[in-house]
């Protein structure tokens, strides 16, 4: 159980290894199965409701369990809550908040024993999740898992628990300054939405000012070609964006992959600053997802599911305000709605549909007044991330020392 040496690496003095199972113990939540459930209904934990060191407890939902189960699925303060699937290895700790709380199949409880604290294991997963060290103990081809028996073999570092202690400190208070910046970043990016809703309404509210098809001010939505990504040939000289390079509401240029050289775009294929982006096949919650260009590499592509925004002349759309009128929820729920598919989850919309629907169109100059607003929130925004970038790569740093024994 103690070793000297780690990934040919001496370890601190009076550090060693362990296997998980060796100084915790592991249980798997219940499995939801409505036919064979039996019980009082109590409110359990899925694998939504935990993010890194925190348990999101908006979303809650019941399921039966006996009397005999209420130990064996139950959660008590300080328990750590370890994702199976989906996001395998993420992990918080319960604090406690609700009583008499469960958790799913989902899930793992970890109860850690006297030579553990919960708050480090929880810090020591997150950083070989972010290494890739954690993947080493998934099963799964395409969805990855972290079974009981994986988990339990798990092997981590065990400091002194003074010096656990001192690494918790010294890591938990940069994580609250990375939650803090997140949060600022959170509130500007919500406060453009609440602009629009204080100098406009609800644009479903088609009372307040005159309505137009999007045909009368958009003459075309313009897509480009897709290429799969295992096209042999396919070099980094040209890039076709993903879908997902919009699906957040903004421009993310590395959302893309390589296409082969032999390919000679047309020039309205490629992307260009100013461009408003809008993608026009994804899940229900997704489809009709808008994103402005503000700035991108030359050698950008448009795919065959994103399309540009064509104005028509004269302009009575400013970019800005439009790609807000898009954004907005009741805005993209009529858009799901509009939307067709035949099986599955994913959706799509065509440009009959899409130039047939109908929005308000206030006054130009009041729509490009909230534009200016508009720009200076997102100036402030991207100080906002920059600096996240910087304490990022900081705290990866940090986190790198840590579990070195270099703090």
């Amino acid at each position: 159980m103690t070793n000297a040496i780690r990934g040919g690496e001496a370890l601190p003095a009076g550090w060693r290894t362990a296997r998980l199972g060796e100084v915790a113990e592991q249980c798997l939540g219940k499995m939801l199965d409505a036919a064979k459930n039996k019980g009082r209904p109590l409110p359990y934990l899925r694998n939504p409701n935990v993010r890194w060191f925190n348990v999101d407890t908006a979303d809650l939902r019941e399921m039966p369990f006996e009397e005999r189960e209420l130990d064996r699925y139950g959660l008590a303060e300080g328990d750590v809550l370890i994702c199976e699937g989906g996001a395998a290895g993420r992990a918080a700790i319960w604090d406690g908040r609700c009583t008499g709380m469960k958790f799913q199949k989902a899930l793992h409880r970890v109860r850690t024993g006297p030579d553990l604290l919960n708050r480090f294991l929880v810090h020591h997963l997150k950083v070989d999740y972010d290494s890739g060290r954690l993947s080493s103990y998934y099963t799964g081809a395409t969805i990855k898992h972290l079974t009981g028996q994986d988990l339990l073999r798990y092997e981590i570092l065990l400091p002194p628990l003074c010096e656990q202690r001192r690494i918790v400190d010294v890591l938990d208070r940069a994580e609250a300054l990375r939650t803090l910046r997140r949060a600022v970043l959170a509130q500007l990016d919500t406060f453009t939405q609440s602009i629009f809703f204080e100098m406009f309404g609800d644009p479903t509210n088609l009372d307040q000012w005159p309505v137009r098809s999007i045909a009368d001010y958009v003459a075309d939505f313009q897509g480009g070609k897709s290429f799969q990504p295992e096209d042999p040939g396919a070099s980094t000289e040209r890039r076709v964006l993903k879908i997902s390079a919009v699906t957040s509401g903004r421009f993310i240029p590395l959302e893309s992959k390589p296409v082969r050289d032999d390919h000679h775009p047309e020039p309205e294929h490629f992307v260009r600053p100013g461009d408003l982006l809008i993608s026009r096949a994804n899940t229900a919650e997704l489809v009709g997802a808008v994103a402005l260009v503000d700035t991108c590499p030359p050698n950008l592509l448009l795919p065959d599911k994103l399309w540009r925004f064509v104005w028509r002349h004269p302009i009575s759309i400013d970019p800005l305000f439009a790609r807000s009128l898009f954004q907005n929820a009741s805005f993209r729920r009529q858009m799901s709605q509009a939307a067709s598919g035949t099986g599955g989850s994913m959706k799509n919309i065509s440009k009959a549909k899409l130039r047939g629907m109908t929005t308000i169109v206030p006054p130009l100059d009041l729509q490009r007044q909230f534009a200016d607003r508009v720009r200076t929130i997102e100036c402030a925004a991207g100080k906002q991330r920059a600096s996240l970038t910087q304490l990022d790569a900081l705290c990866a740093s940090i986190q790198h020392r840590a579990f070195r024994g270099e703090l």
